[in-house]
């Protein structure tokens, strides 16, 4: 008797998934991505306090996106750093999403997506958006980029074309991608790992100023590390050389979508002259050594050489842009550099949101108009 019963489980096991299976495909189907929320509260100076961040795995908020594009609609896609992941900020109150409403106000009809990131190198960032705007179809990515690779390259940065092509070339989706697109039962995993996991973040992240205490703990650390007055990089060994790499591949994944690249150099409350009260808000430094290796104290750069930096990524990227023909501008100093606009070295306040998206908004709608008409 428990031999034959035994004998039957596997049988009855897999009659299960399936039935499983059929009922989530004809019933109710689990989504492929399932959307995270968090709900934070925040007392950060020129900050909507209450603000509902909604995105996926990836990280990428979706705000206005249709399962299914529209005719006559025009995608944006947006990758950037701080400014563009806007913890502190709701989806309309970012400058993206004050973006697509002027667009909006001026009779186009648009939806947009984003994803930021910190501290993230732009190959980095493009390694892991790459299979986004493969799947999304954006017919306008807006890069939006300068900071962090000016900051986030360790003192002994190695430049290495090779290990550079390879993380810009990240391998196909695995089995398990793969299966949660056919299979309900790992949609449902999928779903109920990322409800535990929202849950436990929601705990921490959502109680009332934690981002803001985040924030301020970070710029108390960051003002303790020892200043240096800047950091050789000279060639071969430059980060200039990975972000232009980045760009590039960025450039070949819009050609093979056919979207269209806009450039933009990131704005900043660095300046050639950063008053002191200002750099109590920076949060740039530079690791001493390649991230797995001992790693000594970090340091922090002078802001007039982070600027320098900056005005030195911009003047490159201004370059490629007009070899390439991509629309271009360089957004440092066009934001004003005071603590009304931003709340750190780059993340924006809704004023200094809105400010770059009216700065943005006469490099954007050409290039909009021209893709509403195909």
């Amino acid at each position: 008797m428990l031999s034959k019963l035994l004998r039957r489980l596997p049988l009855a096991a897999l009659l299960f998934v399936a039935l499983f299976e059929a009922s989530g495909w004809l019933i109710f189907k689990f989504p492929l991505d399932p959307p995270r929320t968090l709900l934070l509260k925040n007392n950060l100076p020129g900050c909507t306090k209450d603000v509902k961040l909604v995105f996926d795995r990836r990280q990428t908020r979706r705000f206005s996106l249709a399962e299914t594009k529209q005719p006559g609609t025009v995608r944006i896609f947006c990758l950037g750093g701080w400014a563009t992941l806007a913890m502190n900020q709701n989806d309309p109150d970012t400058w993206w999403g004050r973006l697509q409403s002027a667009l909006i106000a001026k009779g186009l009809k648009v939806e947009i997506a984003a994803r930021g990131a910190e501290r993230t190198s732009l190959a980095d960032n493009v390694a892991l958006t790459a299979p986004i705007i493969e799947s999304l179809h954006p017919d306008i990515i807006i890069v939006n980029a300068g900071f962090d690779d000016a900051v986030v390259h360790p003192l002994d940065y190695k430049y290495n074309a090779a290990a550079v092509a390879a993380r810009l070339n990240p391998p196909p989706p695995s089995l398990r991608d793969n299966l949660v697109r056919y299979s309900q039962s790992v949609r449902f995993k999928r779903w109920w790992s990322t409800r535990r996991e929202m849950g436990l973040a929601q705990n921490t992240i959502g109680r009332t100023d934690a981002l803001r205490t985040s924030i301020t703990n970070a710029q108390s650390a960051v003002a303790r590390l020892p200043v240096v007055d800047g950091v050789p990089r000279t060639p071969p060994n430059d980060p200039l050389s990975e972000y232009l790499d980045a760009l590039n591949a960025l450039a070949s994944l819009a050609s093979r979508t056919s979207a269209t690249l806009i450039l933009t150099g990131e704005p900043s409350l660095l300046g050639e002259f950063t008053s002191i009260s200002d750099e109590e808000h920076l949060l740039g430094y530079v690791s001493a050594s390649i991230q797995g290796t001992r790693a000594d104290r970090p340091a922090r750069p002078l802001p007039s050489w982070v600027h320098s930096e900056m005005n030195r990524f911009a003047a490159a990227t201004q370059s490629l842009a007009s070899t390439k023909g991509f629309p271009w501008i360089d957004l440092n100093g066009l934001v004003p550099r005071n603590t009304n606009h931003f709340v750190t070295d780059v993340m924006l306040t809704d004023a200094g949101a809105a400010k770059m998206a009216e700065i943005l908004l006469p490099i954007v709608e050409p290039v909009v108009r021209s893709k509403s008409t195909h």
